[in-house]
């Protein structure tokens, strides 16, 4: 493989990016909602699914099904006139529906790879059979390599492909990533992929399509002045959809930080609704997002907000 090639591989990981803020907390915005929601005549509400509606332990295999007051609550939403409500994982959309079972609901699977509204039919951005092809061979190859680290593990999710490192092993987390790169640096001959750290580890994705294209995907005929568009989700694919969110909201390059500036009860808000992206972490940290909760408890408070305040105003 050229040197010009090694230097394209795309790397994608939480970092101190100064152009970055670190977002309030939720309670620190109270009247943040009702202001927004009282703005919008239609709402798209995004909701990741491991880590945010279900607790995420970093270990892959199969996602644990919500609790049943959360599907609940999304079942709620979904059933509001003015809402669409979407689920978004790395899953794909026929595992997200079998564990959900909530009608009215939309899915983003696959990391954005697989998008199915709640009245419509998958659309696909990519050839999902090249894409299987593709890494179904460097699954093969990574099985094979890193099956000498014990905890290791790999994982192909059809679009994607991860492998989770063991956190109480640093040495050996780091030899099998080195390893793992050098296998996708070899295979990725046409400079297609991407790769991702997170907190668990080290995967890879097609280049060129991640969440954030999806939200825009679904968001295509949306009226800017009358939508609010909603994004909650809580690891490093998330902020391509926060920053997505801003963007759309924001086509002119203006600033689209969801900020409140101080104004009089009698104040309207001026070029409202516009876009709420919502981290998930236990505390703030620089992220493209505007506002941030702890945990899937409090993305189920924020869930129950939204419903109070939607079935009051809208």
């Amino acid at each position: 493989m050229s040197a010009g090639r090694v230097k394209r591989l795309r790397y994608h990981m939480i970092r101190n990016d100064p152009e970055l803020a670190y977002p309030n907390h939720v309670s620190e915005e109270v009247d943040l909602l009702a202001r927004a929601l009282g703005s919008a005549t239609e709402v798209f509400l995004f909701v990741d699914y491991r880590g945010t509606l279900v607790p995420g332990d970093g270990t892959g295999g199969r996602a644990p099904a919500p609790a049943p007051e959360v599907r609940s609550k999304l079942e709620q939403l979904a059933g509001e006139d003015a809402f669409n409500v979407f689920v978004v994982s790395r899953r794909c959309v026929s595992e997200l529906d079998d564990l959900l079972r909530v009608p009215g609901l939309g899915f983003v699977g696959q990391g954005g790879f697989e998008i199915r509204g709640a009245r419509g039919t998958p659309f696909f951005p990519v050839n999902p059979c090249v894409t299987r092809r593709l890494f179904r061979d460097l699954e093969g190859h990574a099985r094979d390599h890193l099956a000498r680290f014990p905890g290791v593990e790999v994982e192909n999710l059809g679009c994607t492909l991860s492998v989770r490192l063991p956190r109480d092993a640093r040495a050996v987390a780091r030899e099998a990533t080195q390893e793992f790169i050098a296998l996708v640096k070899e295979a990725d001959a046409r400079c297609q992929l991407e790769v991702l750290y997170d907190r668990s580890g080290v995967g890879v994705r097609l280049a060129g399509w991640h969440k954030g294209h999806a939200v825009r995907h679904i968001l295509g005929d949306a009226d800017r002045e009358e939508t609010l568009a909603i994004y909650v989700g809580d690891d490093v694919t998330d902020e391509d959809a926060f920053a997505a969110l801003t963007e759309w909201s924001c086509p002119d390059g203006a600033d689209g930080a969801w900020v409140v500036p101080p104004m009089d009860d009698e104040d309207e808000l001026d070029g409202w609704p516009g876009s709420l992206p919502v981290l998930v972490a236990e505390r703030s940290r620089p992220s493209a997002a505007s506002l941030f909760v702890r945990n899937p408890k409090e993305v189920y408070e924020f869930l129950s907000s939204l419903a109070a305040v939607a079935s009051s105003i809208l």
